[in-house]
């Protein structure tokens, strides 16, 4: 918990941009880079970017950055599967259905997601199974709806699988419809964007790193909750139980 503790008072202390952008395995040796077998993920946040400060790598595939804030998490977990089972681990989009996260807020563990359903297309009302491996190794967009439980309706994710061969996951998610709470919308269409990269290490090592850009007024002062949030994905899509373990941020 130290070493993802100090990242995270580095980049807070700064209160500007911090000189090291984060980095993904597609653009060379991760920035911050994965934390070892049963040490919590390494995370770093940047903030206050000044207007188009921020230039992606292309391997994202992601415009010139407008976001305001970034949060970069990596560690490394245990897998005996095939990359293929870990695929399918995204496109069992039913079993987000109860994720937990650490609320700032409330001071104990919360329901993140309280429904989540795959969709025929971007329309929340036409949901259907969940995807099969096929369908998210053809390289197109597919939609999913979840409800998050601090937002007063469902919203539509849009998910691609970018990459996909025996030793490497590339998956994309971005919101499709605004996130909002009653009358107060928090997050614009496309205003949270991921890029979600699993790679084998060694064996039946996997390396996972997680960047997520957040372009909203409502990032400022809410990382502890932008850091669980992706703390609890994390946990998730490595298979463990996600309010197993020390929150990242109280």
């Amino acid at each position: 918990m130290k070493s993802a503790a100090l990242a995270l008072l580095l980049a807070w202390s700064s209160g500007s941009l911090a000189q090291n952008l984060p980095r993904p395995p597609c653009a060379g040796p991760p920035l911050p880079f994965y934390a070892e077998i049963g040490e919590p993920p390494t995370l770093q946040v940047w903030r206050n970017f000044k207007p188009g400060s921020w230039t992606p790598p292309p391997c994202t595939g992601w415009a010139r950055g407008n976001s305001d804030r970034l949060v970069a998490l990596a560690g490394t977990f245990r897998y005996a599967g095939s990359a293929d089972a870990l695929l399918i681990r995204f496109g069992a989009i039913s079993t987000m259905r109860g994720i937990r996260y650490w609320s700032v807020t409330d001071g104990t563990w919360r329901v993140l997601v309280t429904e989540a359903a795959a969709l025929d297309n971007p329309d929340a009302s036409e949901r259907r199974p969940d995807f099969a491996l096929p369908e998210m190794k053809a390289g197109r967009d597919v939609f999913f709806a979840q409800h998050d439980s601090r937002s007063t309706s469902a919203v539509v994710y849009k998910m691609r699988v970018r990459e996909a061969d025996a030793d490497h996951l590339v998956v994309e998610l971005e919101n499709v419809t605004a996130v909002r709470t009653f009358f107060i919308t928090f997050f614009e269409p496309g205003g949270m964007k991921s890029l979600y990269f699993l790679e084998r290490r060694a064996g039946e090592n996997w390396g996972f790193y997680a960047l997520l850009s957040a372009n909203s007024w409502s990032a400022a002062g809410n990382e502890a909750s932008f850091i669980n949030r992706a703390d609890a994905f994390y946990r998730h899509f490595s298979g463990v139980p996600t309010d197993g373990a020390p929150p990242m941020a109280r």
